[in-house]
């Protein structure tokens, strides 16, 4: 049995992390994959970005949620129709290197389908270097 595809949807010749040394560009260049992987209705791969752990915060109009599982099931909830999950764009607001491993990005944010747009807002996220691997640890989107 042959193994699964993997898609990269940060650079086909490269690894599907956001590896960068630099904390600005690690969260440009991370933020872009996950749209892409969104964009091609790959909810799965978009929430390899966030830090797969019980202490991933997330923040929105409803509240928090705490912890990668209950926020992967949430978006699995809200789009279990993979075709109505839109086209994510994005315009960057504020970038902010906030030391060797952290990164601050800000941004405002738009899913449309079919001409209308779905949501929006704007989008804080704090980008972290753990184990190795560039992630979202949390993540304000309102």
């Amino acid at each position: 049995m042959l193994p699964p595809l993997q898609t990269n949807y940060l650079n086909p010749n490269k690894e599907n992390t956001a590896t960068n040394d630099n904390p600005v560009e690690a969260a440009k260049t991370g933020l872009q994959g996950q749209v892409n992987a969104w964009n091609a209705g790959d909810l799965e791969q978009a929430m390899d970005f966030y830090w797969n752990s019980p202490e991933m915060l997330w923040i929105s109009k409803s509240g928090i949620e705490k912890g990668w599982q209950p926020v992967l099931e949430m978006f699995q909830q809200d789009f279990k129709d993979r075709s109505t999950m839109g086209v994510y764009t994005y315009v960057p607001l504020h970038l902010e290197d906030l030391g060797k491993e952290a990164t601050l990005f800000v941004f405002r944010w738009k899913i449309e389908l079919e001409g209308k747009q779905l949501m929006g807002g704007i989008s804080s996220q704090v980008w972290k270097k753990m184990n190795g691997k560039w992630v979202i640890t949390s993540e304000h989107a309102s």
